[in-house]
């Protein structure tokens, strides 16, 4: 985990051009899509009269002088447009009450919502939050791994005991799959925590999690949690399923926010987060929130949002930390008892 000393080093020593709070937007996207978003921002910056000014990190290990950002309280050092991915800094909850709650930011809707965002309560009541897309987590099954076992259809159905040492779990170092987890806890309290880390055989980058399905790997089980990104991405053996949670895919939010001073003056880059993130082809494996292109997902697929109730009486930033802390000493333990 990055050192705070270290971010606030690398922050004073940024120059004065890419200082925090001179972009117009701060965008955090997606590694899957993440060049062909940037390639499209970047376009619609240049077109604008005067250019408009971005910050997109590429890379993923170097440091970011808008990492601390959360921790500003002059509103007007903010950039224009904050957008990011899950459930980081700015759900945290001082960021939150200082900026979030105090009626800065507004949202942007597209011409017509997808409808799987009705049904899942994503548009946020408040005004504030524009969730524009979404990763969801589905199944990938190995039947052969299962040896005779039925496969999951629901989440709740990942804590049954007989899955003990069967699901591989998107995780990398600090990172975890925080929807999943959110989720669990919110529908299902401790149990539906502990009972899925229970289960844990091993945790693995989703990029690896596709390649492996299916294999005589030692660290694949016959359950794999996995954006549903990396399941459409890699041709899978014949023995094993895609399944979609009769409960919906869990959701981990691509989002903005938009200081409502601003909306006028960028509205061609925000535009292009309501209505044109879907024009890009691996965009339809993220759900855009504009509803106006033909789905690619199955009849029956639904999304799993925690809902705005909960994101409002909890820090879910904080949470996340709390229950990923928590989870992977639980799975620690279990792997250790096995």
């Amino acid at each position: 985990m990055k050192r705070l000393e270290h971010l606030m080093q690398s922050w004073q020593q940024t120059d004065e051009a890419s200082a925090p709070g001179k972009a117009d937007l701060l965008l955090y996207a997606p590694c899957p899509v993440k060049l062909v978003v940037k390639e499209r921002i970047e376009a619609i910056a240049a077109a604008q009269n005067p250019a408009l000014t971005t910050h997109i990190p590429m890379g993923c290990t170097s440091v970011d002088p808008y990492d601390p950002l959360y921790m500003e309280t002059d509103e007007s050092r903010l950039p224009s447009v904050i957008a990011s991915i899950g459930y980081g800094d700015f759900w945290r909850g001082e960021f939150v009450r200082r900026f979030v709650q105090t009626g800065i930011f507004e949202s942007v809707q597209p011409r017509v919502l997808n409808p799987l965002y009705a049904e899942a309560g994503l548009v946020d009541p408040a005004g504030a939050y524009t969730i524009y897309g979404v990763t969801p987590y589905i199944f990938l099954i190995d039947h052969k791994k299962l040896d005779g076992l039925p496969a999951p259809r629901n989440w709740e159905d990942l804590t049954h005991p007989r899955y003990r040492g069967q699901v591989v779990m998107c995780g990398d170092g600090d990172d975890m799959a925080d929807a999943v987890l959110l989720n669990q806890y919110k529908d299902y309290g401790e149990p539906g925590v502990t009972g899925l880390a229970a289960n844990i055989k091993s945790f693995m980058h989703s990029s690896r999690m596709a390649k492996v399905c299916g294999s005589a790997a030692p660290d694949a089980g016959g359950i794999f949690i996995i954006p549903l990104f990396f399941a459409e991405s890699t041709k899978l053996p014949g023995h094993v399923e895609v399944v979609w949670p009769e409960d919906g895919a869990a959701a981990s939010p691509l989002y903005l926010l938009a200081k409502k001073s601003e909306k006028e003056r960028l509205a061609p880059l925000l535009n292009f987060f309501a209505n044109g993130f879907g024009d890009i082809g691996s965009a339809a494996w993220f759900v855009p929130m504009d509803g106006s292109r033909p789905s690619r997902l199955p009849h029956h697929a639904r999304l799993k949002w925690v809902g705005w109730d909960f994101v409002e009486n909890n820090d879910v930033n904080s949470l996340r930390d709390i229950l990923a802390l928590k989870f992977r000493r639980l799975q620690a333990g279990a792997a250790c008892g096995s």
